[in-house]
């Protein structure tokens, strides 16, 4: 007998504790729960203890100790779920997922008439049209920049100083400015992309009259087409 009342009232804690699932799963068990256990408790072993009494004349100090006992444990499951379910603290919210980071927007393609790279005298041989490595790695920053924009197209320019026939310093020229476009081509830029020109000693960028000057007009650019 004794066990089938505590059966039940695990059984009616069980139906209590599933309607009001929410309600355990939005606080944190705390003090209300442990102070309604041993209330709950208390008053359960004395309800048991008196309940045993009245429906036995002459209980035993057996019968009275387990009514007492499953009176208590009853009482405290039930007190410590309704103090729970009363006055233990809501749990806090839980903190909202960080914003998805925004990805920085691409920079505009280089405008026409920029110039990615120059490479200067010392960037050929005397007299010849063969990028040394140190030319190389100007043209790689020039490569990085097309590659990030694929539709920009460039010219490439050749020029020279004074020294020299007009049409000599032409064709010179123009034979740098193509050993720059093979070589951004060698680099992965398609060729459709790139067009030479020749403008021999036509654009001074110094005077032509200084040894300084005369090497800073020795140049090829690569500039937006």
């Amino acid at each position: 007998m004794r066990h089938t009342k505590t059966a039940a009232v695990l059984a009616i804690v069980a139906s209590f504790a599933a309607s009001g699932c929410s309600t355990f799963r939005d606080r944190t068990w705390g003090e209300c729960a442990l102070a309604g256990a041993v209330i709950g408790g208390a008053g359960g072993g004395t309800v048991g203890g008196v309940a045993v009494n009245n429906a036995q004349n002459h209980a035993s100090n057996e019968e009275r100790g387990a009514g007492i006992g499953g009176g208590l444990v009853a009482g405290a499951l039930i007190g410590a779920v309704l103090g729970h379910a009363v006055c233990d603290p809501i749990k806090a919210p839980p903190p909202p997922p960080p914003a998805p980071a925004q990805a920085a927007p691409a920079p505009p393609p280089p405008a026409k008439g920029t110039t990615l790279a120059t490479l200067g005298a010392t960037n050929f041989d005397f007299n010849k049209a063969t990028v040394k490595p140190e030319g190389r790695e100007i043209v790689a920053s020039a490569v990085k920049t097309l590659k990030d924009n694929p539709d920009t197209k460039v010219v490439v320019e050749g020029h020279t100083d004074s020294i020299g026939s007009d049409a000599y310093n032409q064709k010179l020229s123009l034979r740098r400015a193509n050993a720059v476009r093979d070589l951004l081509v060698h680099e992965g830029i398609d060729a459709a992309r790139i067009r030479t020109e020749g403008l021999g000693k036509s654009h001074p960028i110094a005077d032509n009259k200084t040894a300084e000057g005369r090497a800073k007009n020795r140049r090829a650019e690569i500039v937006v087409d």
